[in-house]
């Protein structure tokens, strides 16, 4: 592997830490001091800087480097995380047990960092963008995916193991010491440096361009910085009309992205908490279920691109995947059953574990396979000054159908209980299945529209 594809993987991995944090650790930790699942769902409102992001994402595209808007973003991520080892934010008591949360400032705390975390995103895939070959798309998403996948198992499954036996302020200066490493890395890196120099010698022959090729006087300055304004807004909605509207691929893309995690995320994120109330101790449950279940998503995160390699298109693969998926979530609906449960309870945790990490692998082939159309419908269907923001807008989508969702799932559960909502879960899974069905030709759009691209490269 190169430094390049080694660096981006590291990075990536800062950007899941907090994500594995919010949707494993915290709602097993809150769970056991017994919030609700209605309260934890409301804890979803303050993942909206990742549904926001890309509104300002052209600040990102336009405004200093993405070098310095990665180390403003870790710079963020690592004071929040000290914040969080120099406080009782989330305080333990030296007796084991968990004391009353604030709730307050952990809220302002989980604020900023997505606000943080969402920013160097932006920042990491303009950036992935910018220093990858076309021959090494595959490889970077499945970097991209992996990456982020690991930092969320070590902040979902080795945290939330370590939770009965560490102090939470050991914990989270462990996180500091990690997001060290990333500043220094900003600090240090000779290809971030580099692709500094270039985006900015790009930036600069842009806008001589404009400057050229615009009627404005050349003394009037101060109508040329409002031209160069009124540039970079047009690239943003540019952007946003060829992802939504203009481009029949983006479009139907983007529907797809709203849809075809939501079963999953439903079932995935409440199957810990069902376990745990059903007996299972905090560190038991966040070895199975965090730490091995996101190693194995990981897993198939990282085969996922051989799927790609069969000669088939990145849709058709798609569709296999998914209905796969559906299946092995199907015995969810009886594992949730509550009198099942109550019967046999070893054999319900076995169970539920062991259909969670097979549909977690298969989930994250998906998640690979995914990506890749993504980062394809970018490089053919916007020019290189709107990347960033196009890439931007899909992940929004695909981040608005798990995050919005994910406010609703623990709600609903606790309103109508673990088994009926794993069967509306199962529904929901079968979804994107019946949708690639009637929309395989503007799917299938993006693949000759991607071909056809690869042909004039050669």
């Amino acid at each position: 592997m190169s430094w390049t594809l080694l660096m981006l993987l590291f990075l990536y991995v800062l950007e899941g830490i907090p994500y594995g944090l919010q949707s494993r650790f915290l709602p097993l930790v809150l769970r056991s001091q017994g919030l609700s699942l209605t309260a934890l769902g409301f804890y979803k409102l303050l993942y909206i800087p990742w549904l926001f992001k890309s509104f300002y994402a052209p600040l990102v595209d336009t405004c200093l480097t993405k070098r310095l808007w990665l180390l403003i973003s870790l710079m963020g991520l690592l004071s929040i995380s000290v914040t969080f080892s120099t406080t009782q934010i989330v305080p333990q008591s030296s007796g084991g047990g968990i004391n009353k949360v604030s709730a307050l400032p952990l809220a302002c705390c989980l604020f900023f960092y997505n606000l943080c975390a969402a920013t160097q995103d932006i920042a990491v895939d303009g950036l992935a963008l910018l220093v990858l070959s076309f021959k090494q798309l595959s490889a970077g998403n499945t970097v991209q995916v992996v990456g982020y996948k690991l930092g969320a198992v070590l902040g979902g499954g080795v945290f939330t193991s370590l939770a009965s036996y560490v102090p939470f302020p050991r914990i989270f200066w462990m996180v500091s010491a990690i997001y060290a490493l990333g500043v220094i890395l900003c600090f240090s890196s000779k290809t971030l440096l580099s692709v500094e120099n270039h985006s900015g010698q790009v930036q600069e022959v842009y806008l001589a361009k404009e400057k050229n090729t615009s009627s404005t006087p050349k003394g009037d300055d101060q109508e040329g910085h409002s031209a160069s304004k009124e540039t970079q807004m047009v690239s943003y909605f540019q952007a946003l009309r060829a992802s939504v509207a203009e481009s029949p691929g983006s479009k139907g893309l983007c529907v797809l992205l709203l849809i075809y995690k939501l079963g999953e995320q439903g079932a995935m994120n409440m199957l810990p908490l069902l376990l745990f109330d059903r007996g299972a101790s905090l560190a038991k449950v966040g070895f199975w279920t965090g730490l091995l279940g996101q190693f194995t998503s990981v897993s198939g995160s990282t085969v996922g691109y051989r799927f790609l390699n069969r000669g088939q298109s990145t849709v058709d693969a798609l569709f296999r995947l998914l209905v796969v998926r559906a299946l092995f979530q199907s015995p969810l609906v009886f594992i949730a059953n509550h009198q099942f449960g109550a019967t046999n309870p070893d054999l319900c945790f076995a169970l539920g574990v062991l259909c969670m990490n097979v549909t977690l692998f298969v989930s994250g082939a998906i998640t690979t396979v995914m990506f890749t159309l993504m980062m394809q419908c970018t490089r053919v269907e916007s020019d290189t000054r709107t990347q960033a923001t196009h890439y931007t807008i899909l992940s929004t989508a695909e981040l608005l159908g798990k995050l919005s969702f994910g406010l609703v799932a623990a709600p609903l559960t606790d309103w109508i209980g673990y088994a009926s909502a794993n069967v509306f879960f199962l529904t929901l899974s079968a979804l994107p299945v019946w949708f690639i069905r009637i929309a395989r030709m503007r799917l299938t759009f993006v693949d000759q529209r991607h071909s056809r691209f690869h042909a004039q490269q050669k």
